[in-house]
């Protein structure tokens, strides 16, 4: 049962990263497709940098748990 419950945990983990990407990918896509509409920010290519980082932080989570927990 503990093994069941490892592996629920970690699976909620994984679709949690997996759910950010896909937010911050939609996101990016926004400010890539929209230049007009990301108007009012100062940086927007900066902003595009950070998302990025975030989707390398999340994926490197999603990478930990299918080499480290499998």
């Amino acid at each position: 049962m503990a093994n069941s419950q490892r592996q629920s945990r970690l699976s909620a983990i994984k679709q949690h990263a997996e759910a950010e990407i896909a937010l911050l990918k939609e996101e990016i896509i926004i400010f890539l497709d929209n230049p007009v509409g990301v108007a009012s920010h100062q940086n927007p290519l900066s902003d595009v940098t950070d998302m990025i980082d975030k989707i390398a932080v999340q994926q490197g989570i999603i990478d930990v748990i299918e080499k480290e927990f499998k």
